[in-house]
């Protein structure tokens, strides 16, 4: 279906494998898509950044242009591994986020929020795990992938172009901050009692007064720039 007849949404986008598979199923299928992306500098470093942004080029062949919303998340991190128990520090981080994804949804005008998930795959895309996520908002949340198995979603990415890009090794924020034993099946009581003792509403606002907005074209390159930069310093 052309682009934009499906209205519009924002997709979590991440540096792995899923989610510009299920970008581009979501372009596939009309959806106007604009990216969110969560970075963590120092955690993170601009290469990082710089290969969703390039991602994002690849997905813009498909689509045209498309614009990728950065969204700094150090502070909420650094504050949910200060304050909550290891157990649960992935369940409330992943409810920061879709929380944020949901305000600049709103604020852009999107009717959905896509994202990467796959059933079972990872402790936070458990079916108990996304109940506990899933209560900060009621906006749809849809998960093209959610049924693929992995070895379906690579054959998809490297059909797609995405996979060789993909795998490249600059963490993104989810991977630097990862607990050792992320629950499983995190109990929704717990999950909105733990996050209750931080100061949501000032985090967030914070996060979305930095977000920082870039109209990506089709092929367009930002790890070279990056490399270049590193030659540089030399």
């Amino acid at each position: 279906m052309p682009v934009g007849t499906a209205g519009k949404a924002v997709m979590m986008l991440s540096g792995g494998i899923d989610s510009p598979v299920a970008s581009w199923l979501a372009l596939k299928r009309g959806v106007d898509i604009e990216m969110v992306h969560f970075f963590s500098p120092p955690y993170t470093t601009e290469k990082a950044l710089a290969k969703a942004k390039e991602l994002t080029g690849i997905l813009a062949n498909y689509a045209g242009k498309i614009n990728f919303i950065a969204v700094p998340f150090a502070e909420i991190q650094e504050t949910i591994k200060e304050k909550l128990p290891e157990g649960y520090l992935m369940t409330v981080q992943r409810r920061f986020m879709l929380q944020l994804a949901d305000r600049i949804r709103a604020q852009r005008g999107g009717l959905a929020i896509f994202n990467g998930e796959s059933v079972g795959q990872v402790a936070s895309q458990t079916l108990q795990s996304m109940v506990a996520i899933n209560d900060v908002t009621t906006t749809p949340v849809i998960r093209p992938v959610a049924t693929m198995d992995k070895t379906e979603i690579i054959a998809k990415a490297e059909e797609i172009g995405t996979f060789d890009l993909s795998i490249q090794p600059f963490e993104d924020c989810c991977t630097i901050f990862a607990p050792p034993r992320p629950k499983t099946k995190p109990k929704l009581d717990k999950a909105r009692e733990y996050e209750a003792r931080l100061d949501v509403e000032g985090l967030i606002q914070r996060a979305l007064d930095g977000i920082e907005v870039t109209p990506i074209y089709p092929n367009e390159k930002f790890l070279d720039d990056k490399a270049q930069e590193d030659k540089d310093l030399l």
